[in-house]
């Protein structure tokens, strides 16, 4: 994306304008220049998404346009996003504080999974809207909201706390 915004892309562009101007002048040879160059900044993006994304740079935590994993350790108000992507975020090695930190995962237009363990007591919220989110304990919603709640959760203790969120995509819920 860099590239399009950049000095050496336009002065190419500059030069190729002035030298297609010369030809028409010159030679009477008519020259479709900026049709080309719009065929050719479609064919580069084209070309970006097949060799792995668009350039786009994605803030930590985010899958855009991409397939990853992520892996949790402590929970301390981690926010996990995954746009036009895959990914999975695995909370089975998290190590659980008393304040019971929420961990935020949200799904937009993509594939997302949440791994939990059953013995961590885990309580999950998840809201959807125009998607499929799949729990453990066999529910499925498509719109509204749902509280998920593993075996091992109990009021009174420290518990992992799971905001998920989906928008057009779905997410698997896997207890392990």
């Amino acid at each position: 994306m860099c590239f399009l915004f950049g000095g050496v892309f336009w002065g190419i562009v500059l030069v190729l304008l002035g030298l297609s101007i010369i030809v028409r002048i010159v030679f009477n040879i008519h020259f479709p220049f900026f049709r080309i160059l719009i065929a050719l900044i479609i064919i580069y993006f084209g070309l970006k998404v097949l060799w792995g994304g668009i350039g786009v740079r994605a803030p930590k935590n985010t899958i855009f346009f991409n397939e990853s994993n992520f892996s949790a350790i402590n929970p301390n108000n981690d926010d996990y996003s995954i746009i036009f992507g895959k990914g999975t975020v695995d909370l089975t090695n998290l190590e659980l504080s008393e304040k019971n930190n929420p961990v935020y995962v949200k799904t937009a237009f993509g594939a997302g999974t949440i791994k939990i363990s059953s013995k961590v007591p885990t309580l999950i919220k998840v809201s959807s809207a125009f998607s499929d989110a799949r729990m453990p304990d066999g529910n499925a919603i498509t719109f509204g909201k749902y509280v998920y709640k593993n075996k091992s959760y109990r009021d009174s203790a420290a518990f992992l706390k799971v905001n998920a969120n989906v928008v057009f995509g779905s997410i698997d819920i896997i207890e392990q």
